[in-house]
């Protein structure tokens, strides 16, 4: 009898290894299956301790193998719902109804004058049942790792193959103390094997995350980086994004870890240096800084990080994005831009008609004076005066042109048409200047257009493009339909606009010229915003071309 209960002993020590195990992993992982498939061995446990160890009499009575088989079915049970729960699908109903038909046969076996195998024939095969599907179910999941889910697998298979002998060696049969040996062996190995199925599963789980992160680290649009500032400074990572962004591949910044500042605007390296200086501090607000591309173009970026500290609590590195916000700012230039000219509208509409009346006064007594003999001496000063008059008219009229309430009327029309019908005067007013116009129209289709706001439009763009030939040149005025748009494009051979200009283009007041007023262009981009269209500039040592893009009308 001591070898039965060293036996019992050594499957009490496999199932409280199992027991261990599974709360250990449910404190790492925190799932519920764990729970689940701890209390099914739990119960085994106390079966064990209870029965199986003769601590209680039980073979002889019906509430006792009633116990025995209760326990007995619960734990397989539990034990096929843990392993369901693990590959993520729901424990079918007919385990239950099955479970509960077998437990109602057993005990009514338990009343009948039978003997104790076949009492425990139905709960102990239930059980031996179960274990071998546990067992395939684990060698036939292709998610779990392979090396752990074989051990278990053919652990479970094994186990219930074991048992089926059981109910005829309860007695006491010399093969009873090994059957215990080796089901506690059987048990220790599916301990040892859910802990290297456990293993395996958090290392894969881990590759298969880094691997995810990688992937969107590197197709990711933004800038991603992890910059080291201790023991030395270097770039430890950057995204492929950069070569987009910058023009320069990840390989330059990590053989050069001062590219990234060299980059940096002339103007926004004071931004820089203040944000270096006044590390950790500085990295709670975004630095946003002008970058130069490596084709020469400037953009705008914003970079935001979080610092790394170690564990001395010394900042040790910087990790961030650094994002292309240059469409941004420039909607922000152009809603900028848009505000300005809706306030020097308001302004127009308001002082407008204030100050037209009396200079409409003034020039008329100037005529009427002009015209006596007595004032023939100084008829040139009267043509000055009244030219002068005119000219501050024309100025309001500029100044009305960017009342943001002004109707906008708008009709189907061809704009070929329109630039054909201004193209004489065009070609007066190029004349003048030494400069040759040509056209370049093509087939586009009609678009709703207020006719009057695209010639005062049409004529402020050609008349910048006369403007900057001051030593004669060509004039291309040219339609084209490209991507769904009709575009109007008129281009010159002047000089390429300088950055610090260009920036600036469309602002109200902003000019170049001695007598410009700094209106033409806002007026423009406030017909063109009236229009639901759009102006982009192209600009080079070879000329510029203004672009004005229409949406054609919905069919």
């Amino acid at each position: 009898m001591d070898y039965i209960y060293l036996s019992v002993m050594g499957s009490l020590v496999g199932t409280l290894a199992i027991i261990l195990i599974c709360i250990y992993l449910y404190v790492l992982y925190r799932v519920r299956y764990m729970v689940i498939w701890a209390m099914g061995w739990l119960i085994l446990l106390l079966r064990y301790v209870i029965l199986d160890s003769g601590l209680v009499s039980w073979k002889l009575s019906a509430w006792g193998l009633s116990l025995y088989q209760t326990m007995s079915l619960l734990f397989a049970l539990m034990i096929v719902w843990s392993t369901y729960s693990l590959i993520n699908k729901p424990l079918s109903k007919w385990w239950v109804y099955g479970t509960a038909g077998i437990a109602i046969a057993s005990f009514a076996l338990n009343v009948l004058p039978s003997a104790l195998p076949y009492k425990l024939l139905l709960p102990i095969y239930a059980a031996c049942f179960a274990f071998v599907w546990v067992g395939f179910l684990y060698i036939r999941h292709p998610k779990i790792p392979r090396f752990g889910r074989l051990v278990v697998g053919w652990a479970y298979i094994l186990m219930g193959l074991i048992n089926f002998s059981f109910p005829f060696i309860v007695y006491g049969s010399w093969i009873l103390p090994w059957g215990y040996a080796i089901g506690g062996t059987v048990r220790l190995v599916i301990a040892i094997g859910t802990l290297i199925l456990f293993l395996e599963k958090t290392r894969t789980d881990l590759s298969n995350k880094e691997i995810q992160y990688q992937i969107l680290a590197e197709n990711a649009i933004d800038v991603i980086y992890y910059y080291r500032l201790s023991p030395e400074s270097a770039i430890e990572y950057i995204s492929p994004s950069v070569l987009t962004v910058t023009g320069y591949a990840p390989e330059k910044y990590y053989a050069d870890n001062k590219l990234i500042f060299k980059l940096v605007h002339p103007d926004d390296r004071a931004l820089l240096n203040d944000f270096i200086s006044n590390l950790p501090h500085s990295v709670e607000t975004p630095l946003t800084v002008r970058v130069l591309r490596e084709d020469e173009t400037t953009i705008w970026v914003e970079q935001k990080c979080v610092p790394i500290y170690d564990e001395q609590g010394r900042l040790i590195a910087l990790e961030g994005i650094i994002r292309d916000i240059t469409q941004r700012k420039k909607l922000e230039q152009m809603a900028s831009a848009f505000d300005r000219m809706n306030m020097v509208g308001s302004m127009a509409a308001t002082v407008a008609h204030e100050i037209r009346n009396p200079m409409t006064t003034v020039r008329g007594y100037l005529q009427v004076l002009g015209r006596k003999e007595k004032y023939q001496a100084d008829k040139e000063k009267f043509e000055l005066m009244i030219e002068e008059i005119d000219r501050a008219n024309s100025i309001i009229r500029e100044y009305l042109s960017l009342s943001h309430e002004k109707f906008v009327s708008l009709k189907k029309c061809s704009l070929n048409q329109i630039i054909k019908a201004l193209f004489p005067l065009i070609q007066a007013d190029a004349n003048s200047s030494k400069v040759y116009v040509t056209l370049d129209l093509s087939d586009i289709p009609e678009l709703l257009l207020d006719e009057n706001e695209v010639r005062q439009l049409l004529l402020n763009l050609v008349r910048n493009g006369i403007e900057a030939m001051p030593s004669g040149g060509n004039l291309v005025i040219g339609t084209v339909l490209a991507d769904n748009k009709a575009v109007l494009s008129i281009s010159d051979q002047g000089s390429e606009i300088p950055p610090h200009i260009l920036e600036h283009l469309g602002t109200p007041f902003f000019t170049t010229k001695d007598t410009g007023t700094g209106l033409g262009l806002p007026i423009c981009y406030q017909i063109a915003h009236r229009h639901n269209a759009s102006i982009q500039i192209d600009t080079s040592d070879t000329g510029t071309t203004f672009f004005v893009n229409f949406n054609p009308p919905a069919p």
